[in-house]
């Protein structure tokens, strides 16, 4: 059937703004901790204001892990050098004098690298594999659904490093078996007594990236050093004496979160779910900040149509723990799998909008952001019927360096939220993401996102959610 002449209309920019400043006035949303509860707070009091019927607050457990204190300090017998470091997230805690330990370096810590050396008692020193993805070629051999480039911005030379991909240190399944392919547990295994890990294929000097967010908490102390730093931190470990010393205080206990869901109710029980995930690692701006007020924005939009003119419910959700390894959409999937989400034809989920593109300046080494918004992806399900309208609003608005991908283009189920709530259920599944280099960091601040693209954006999911209104339930 063909969609009424409704006009639903999208928030202005400016709205979605202060929804996504007031999500970032904390310095933080980690799991667990005060800011993210704030927040949490914040966020059902605003679903109520806005009109969104039975909001729920349901809490899951979780451990609370909060590094206080770290640093890294590299000796060759005499002289101190104090390297900039950031922790990695989970894992073992130092008293306030740290562990010291001689240096060895095992290059990327395969089976081989460390079969050439005794790291038993020492402190293992590591780089850090980040893939590039060659995508220009990849859009010459691949069969994508469409790709909405309309500035031409990416061309066979176009590459994207993969910066929340750690090869050769990859996250556990959420409860599941440790990874033997990991250089942590590698060097675990042979007596090593902590790790200092560079990141060596990140662009600029950036230390401070989160992961692997997998939730697992790690016996023995780790730190990681930006690129350029690692440089010199090679040099020093080949340089007999080179012992360092590892400080990582910290304090460890059990907490709470939160999912916030609620619904819109429509003139029937079909439902389409509209996600995201609202915890950060650092302000969050694009993660998930934007991700949050662009939902936000659709329960503004929605909240003004009249329940006769909305043929399906819409279920909000904002969940908690994305990293950490997942666990809050996880955990709503198996609560609700066979009753609420019995009745969801597909989930619409918002991630990283409007999120500036960053290359790494060659003088500066510092991120230099340019005139385009990030290279993205739409991951959608093999289904034509949800397939051309996507393309077609994405066509509407001139929707910039974006691919639109089967939901197994990379992995099944498909990566970033979305992803987590297919793991436990076959959902349909409309995953909109970019993935900016400050992904993960420190830099994902509110500079980051281009504001003025917030209205359009909002608006173009809209009409998206316009049609899918309108698809009869067997097209699904």
């Amino acid at each position: 059937a063909e969609p009424p002449k409704l006009k639903v209309k999208a928030p202005t920019s400016e709205e979605i703004q202060k929804d996504l400043m007031d999500v970032c006035k904390v310095p933080h949303r980690r799991i667990g901790t005060k800011q993210a509860h704030e927040i949490e707070d914040y966020l059902v009091n605003k679903c109520k204001e806005l009109g969104l019927e039975s909001v729920k607050k349901e809490p899951f457990e979780v451990i609370d892990w909060s590094a206080t204190n770290w640093k890294l300090i590299i000796s060759n017998g005499g002289e101190k050098m104090e390297v900039p470091c950031f922790y990695v997230l989970n894992t073992g805690f130092t008293t306030e004098k740290g562990i010291t330990a001689p240096l060895v370096y095992v290059g990327t810590g395969k089976e081989k690298d460390f079969k050439k050396i005794d790291v038993s008692d020492k402190i293992v020193v590591a780089d850090i594999e980040f893939p590039t993805l060659p995508i220009g070629k990849l859009l010459k051999l691949s069969k994508l659904f469409y790709m909405s480039d309309p500035s031409n911005a990416i061309d066979e030379n176009t590459e994207l490093i993969l910066t929340f991909a750690l090869t050769n240190f990859p996250p556990q399944g959420l409860g599941g078996k440790r990874r033997e392919d990991s250089v942590y547990w590698r060097a675990f295994d042979r007596g090593a007594l902590g790790l200092i890990l560079i990141l060596r294929d990140y662009p600029t000097n950036i230390n401070s990236h989160w992961g692997p967010y997998d939730g697992t908490m790690k016996p023995i102390p780790s730190v990681y050093v930006g690129k350029y730093d690692g440089m010199k931190v090679r040099e020093l470990v080949q340089e007999a004496n080179a012992q360092g010393t590892i400080i990582l205080e910290g304090i460890k206990e059990p907490s709470i979160a939160h999912n916030i869901w609620g619904v819109l109710p429509g003139t029937s029980e079909d439902m389409i779910l509209i996600s995201t995930h609202h915890d950060s690692a650092f302000k969050g701006a694009s993660e998930d900040g934007t991700g949050v007020a662009m939902v936000l924005a659709q329960l503004r939009a929605w909240v003004q149509v009249p329940k006769t003119q909305r043929p399906r419910t819409l279920l909000f959700c904002l969940t908690a723990g994305h990293l950490y390894g997942g666990i809050g959409a996880e955990t709503f999937v198996r609560k609700y799998k066979d009753t609420l989400l019995k009745d969801v034809l597909v989930d619409l989920n918002l991630e990283h909008m409007c999120a500036k593109e960053v290359i790494e300046d060659p003088n500066t080494h510092d991120f230099k952001i340019t005139r385009n918004l990030a290279l993205g992806a739409i991951f959608i399900s093999r289904n034509e019927n949800l397939v051309a309208p996507v393309i077609k609003v994405c066509r509407d608005y001139n929707i910039e360096n974006m691919m639109l991908i089967p939901d197994n283009f990379f992995a099944t189920p498909p990566i970033g939220e979305a992803g987590h709530f297919a793991t436990q259920s076959d959902l349909k599944v409309i995953h909109w993401i970019r993935s900016p280099y400050y992904l993960l960091t420190a830099e994902d601040t509110l500079d980051k996102i281009d504001i003025e693209k917030l209205h359009s954006t909002a608006q173009c999911i809209s009409d998206l959610i316009l049609s899918l209104m309108h698809i009869p339930r067997e097209y699904y």
